[in-house]
């Protein structure tokens, strides 16, 4: 469960912004119900000139204080009880998704390609056997190989496919595709495609993702100066919902420069046909 707070900005007039304070000082923290997972809270918080009550915000919150979704434009002062949350693992689940998503519509001769997950902590490896299809070979990039052991299992039982796990990045000889899900962007992955949610300059071609889409609900709710990725990250990982774990992102950025087309999916096959161009004939219909 967590907080989100509410900015309000004072409204013209000395007796309406007055009445407003009034209102807003004695109103607590609003309960929002949740389908799938445990309840949060929306908090209004008065935005005046000379500042923000943080004592009185951090007594409503009481002891979801250290568990706040605020504005990224909002500083948080160090000596109050209030803390930003910040999610440790819906970007990566994001940078995931989308990957997959786009790698999947570009329809690319698996046998030909390469896929490497970076995932220092195996954050993913319930999700690494959704790659197999896609490609015939799947590299992990881990420090914590015995989380894979299952999910190795499971490739070779079900796929006929052999995960291969290392400690490190080393370039493919085929197109590789790097879904950096842990950030460990590397100068040796200056040919590949990467994703990421870093604008880095890495990388033959880089898409860098931010955003998600929000339920038609939780838009209603949710105040526009909230980051959504903030949003559906604390409701994934504080209150246990599902309603995001197939969530893509909404915005992507994309280095690619060999085409004019926008979409990721083709310019994925521009990067393929860039590094093998005589596998060009070969990307399916």
């Amino acid at each position: 469960m967590f907080v989100v707070l509410n900015m309000i900005k004072p409204c013209d007039g000395f007796f309406a912004r007055a009445k407003q304070r009034k209102e807003i000082a004695h109103a607590q923290a609003r309960t929002c119900r949740n389908e799938k997972g445990l309840p949060f809270f929306i908090l209004n918080v008065f935005e005046e000139k000379s500042g923000i009550n943080w004592a009185l915000t951090a007594q409503k919150c009481g002891r979801y204080a250290s568990r706040v979704i605020a504005p990224r434009s909002l500083t948080l002062p160090d000596s109050s009880a209030i803390k930003r949350f910040v999610p440790s693992f819906m970007n990566s689940l994001l940078i995931f998704n989308t990957a997959a998503e786009i790698i999947s519509m570009a329809k690319l001769p698996p046998e030909k390609i390469c896929i490497t997950l970076t995932d220092r902590t195996a954050l993913h490896a319930s999700r690494i056997c959704r790659l197999l299809p896609l490609a015939a070979c799947v590299r992990v990039v881990t420090a914590q190989p015995e989380r894979y052991a299952a999910a190795c299992s499971r490739a070779m039982t079900e796929y006929g496919a052999s995960l291969v796990i290392r400690p490190s990045y080393e370039p493919s000889l085929k197109p590789d595709i790097v879904i950096c899900c842990d950030g460990a962007v590397t100068c040796a992955m200056s040919n590949a495609a990467i994703f990421t949610s870093k604008r880095i300059n890495c990388g033959k071609i880089r898409f860098s993702g931010s955003g998600t889409l929000l339920t038609a609900k939780h838009t209603e709710l949710i105040p526009p100066s909230i980051d959504t990725v903030d949003f559906a990250g604390a409701l994934t990982e504080l209150c246990g919902s599902s309603e995001y774990k197939s969530s893509v992102f909404s915005e992507l950025d994309i280095s690619c420069s060999a085409c004019a087309v926008g979409q990721p999916e083709k310019c994925l096959e521009c990067y393929f046909k860039n590094s093998v161009p005589e596998a060009a004939v070969s990307i399916k219909a």
